[in-house]
C-alpha cells in the first residue's frame, strides 16, 4: 500500500528525504500545515496538494510549481488514497540486472550490495518517475537539491557519475542513466 507523508509547517524537507514514504501531501487549507511556497517543490517524490474548496488559483499555482495533483479539500479520504496510489513510485526498481531498493537505500547486483545516499535515492526517484523524457540538470537542481535551477554547480554531474558507479555494469558505457548531450539525463531501463 502507498505510504503518505503529510508535510506540516514545522516539518523539514530534508527530513522527508530520508523518510519511508511514497508521496508527500501538502495541506494548504489548514493554518497549522505548510502553505504552498512560491518556488519549485524541492522533492523527487510526487507531491499532492489539497486546498480550500473553490481555491482554483492555489491549485493552479501548486501544479505550476511541480505538484503532480491538486484538488479541493472537500474530498473523501478514499479519493486521496486513490490519487496517491496513482502516483506512488515503486519500492524497488529492477534495472539491467540490478535491484534498487529505495526503502533500504541499497543496490544489489549479484552478491554485491552497495549502499545509496538519500540524495542518490532522490535522483533515482526523479529520473525513474520522469523516465518517458529527458530530465535537465536544472530540473534536478530545483527538485532534488532544492536550489536555484540557474546554479552553475557541477553537483548533478558528479552525483550522476557516483550513482553510475553503483548501479551500472559498466559506468563508462551506461545503459540505465544515459546522458543526452546538451539536454540532461534519461532513465533508460
Amino acid at each position: 500500500m502507498a505510504r503518505v507523508l503529510l508535510l506540516a509547517a514545522d516539518a523539514s524537507l530534508s527530513a522527508l528525504l530520508v523518510s519511508n514514504g511514497h508521496t508527500i501531501v501538502r495541506d494548504g487549507k489548514h493554518p497549522h500545515d505548510l502553505v504552498i511556497a512560491d518556488e519549485p517543490l524541492p522533492s523527487a517524490r510526487p507531491v499532492i496538494v489539497f486546498t480550500a474548496v473553490g481555491d482554483v488559483e492555489a491549485r493552479i499555482r501548486a501544479l505550476d510549481l511541480g505538484a503532480v495533483d491538486a484538488f479541493d479539500a472537500g474530498f473523501a479520504p478514499t479519493q486521496m488514497m486513490a490519487r496517491v496510489r496513482r502516483v506512488a513510485p515503486p519500492d524497488t526498481i529492477e534495472a539491467d540486472g540490478c535491484t534498487i531498493d529505495l526503502r533500504a537505500f541499497t543496490v544489489t547486483r549479484g552478491n554485491d550490495v552497495t549502499e545509496l545516499t538519500p540524495r542518490e535515492v532522490e535522483v533515482i526517484r526523479w529520473l525513474h518517475r520522469h523516465r518517458t523524457r529527458v530530465v535537465s540538470r536544472s530540473e534536478l537542481l530545483a527538485h532534488v537539491w532544492g536550489v536555484s535551477p540557474n546554479n552553475t554547480t557541477r553537483a548533478v554531474d558528479m552525483a550522476i557519475s557516483a550513482l553510475r558507479a553503483k548501479i551500472e555494469r559498466e559506468p563508462e558505457a551506461p545503459t540505465i542513466i544515459r546522458s543526452i548531450k546538451g539536454a540532461g539525463y534519461r532513465w533508460c531501463s
